[in-house]
């Protein structure tokens, strides 16, 4: 996808990318995840993807090999914002997906990016590019989800948890917790990058997965162990 392209082009990577649509809870997109998955995989996330990630943890920690967590908030939303979440999607319809974009630019980039014509087209086209199917279940899937933050001090696996550090549509504290709470996770806040970090510092996101990608998995233990 345009979002991971300048870090998979840097490493050489070859791998499945999963729309995040299909479902509209979180628990729902990680079945339809862990349907299409490996049996075993690493998993790499971003943003939505992220918070999927955490619900794919939660109902099959036996089959990921490691995680990328990367823009990721596990919290849940607050019962208040559930509203205006919803309310863009009628302004989508209207205006079409990239207006979502328009919306959370300034949030979303980093300072050096702010008058970035060639960023905004690129996010406006990723937008047009997912249909309104897909965007109602997206903004279902950020209202449905649940707090992650019990359930991480269980997890057994290389952990990498990434923001960028102008980001501002999940600050780098959001990132900073989640990395306290999951054992021997690494944590990395990336200078010079906004929400996009993958492509605000596709060096750098590329060598920070190529050292987690490095690290050695945990041997695959009896699914009994985790009843």
């Amino acid at each position: 996808t345009p979002l991971v392209a300048p870090v998979v082009e840097r490493l050489h990577l070859s791998g499945m990318a999963i729309r995040m649509g299909g479902a509209s809870s979180t628990a729902g997109m990680a079945r339809v995840i862990l349907d299409r998955a490996p049996e075993r995989f690493s998993l790499l996330s971003f943003s939505l993807g992220s918070i999927v990630a955490l619900e794919v943890l939660a109902q099959a920690p036996e089959r990921v090999a490691r995680v990328a967590l990367m823009g990721c908030n596990a919290r849940s939303l607050p019962a208040d914002k559930g509203a205006a979440r919803r309310a863009t999607v009628p302004v989508a319809e209207r205006s079409g997906t990239p207006s979502y974009i328009d919306g959370v630019w300034d949030a979303s980039v980093p300072a050096h990016r702010r008058n970035d014509a060639e960023l905004r087209a690129l996010l406006h086209a990723m937008a047009a590019d997912t249909p309104m199917t897909v965007f109602r279940d997206q903004i279902e899937l950020a209202i449905d989800r649940v707090d992650s933050r019990p359930r991480l001090g269980s997890l057994d696996m290389p952990a990498l948890v990434a923001c960028g550090a102008e980001d501002r549509v999940c600050p780098p504290e959001l990132s900073e917790e989640i990395a306290a709470a999951i054992p021997g996770a690494t944590l990395a806040i990336v200078a010079g990058a906004g929400h996009y970090l993958t492509l605000d510092q596709p060096d750098e996101v590329a060598r920070l997965i190529c050292q987690w990608l490095d690290q050695p998995a945990k041997q695959i233990r009896r699914l009994e162990e985790f009843s």
